[in-house]
């Protein structure tokens, strides 16, 4: 009998809570821009909580040293294509 697959948990950049991977959205910081994870190098995740949470976004955004209104946009649009 085959031993069933546990789903891989990963942890949040922001609120450092451990989520099921599939459930979070996968980031990658290139070439001092955030962007979709593209398949290889470093990345990170961010849950669902904290994406809607415009403080959380804040503090992530200045870790980061990103602008605020473009990671913003970023989400917004990966969020909404799933």
């Amino acid at each position: 009998m085959a031993a069933k697959m546990k789903e891989p948990i990963r942890m949040c950049l922001s609120c450092r809570q451990r989520y099921t991977q599939k459930s979070m959205i996968r980031l990658q910081q290139y070439a001092n821009q955030v962007i979709k994870y593209q398949g290889y190098g470093r990345s990170f995740y961010l849950c669902m909580d904290c994406i809607e949470n415009r403080k959380k976004i804040k503090n992530v955004t200045k870790r980061l040293k990103q602008d605020e209104e473009r990671f913003v946009t970023l989400l917004k649009e990966l969020t909404k294509n799933g």
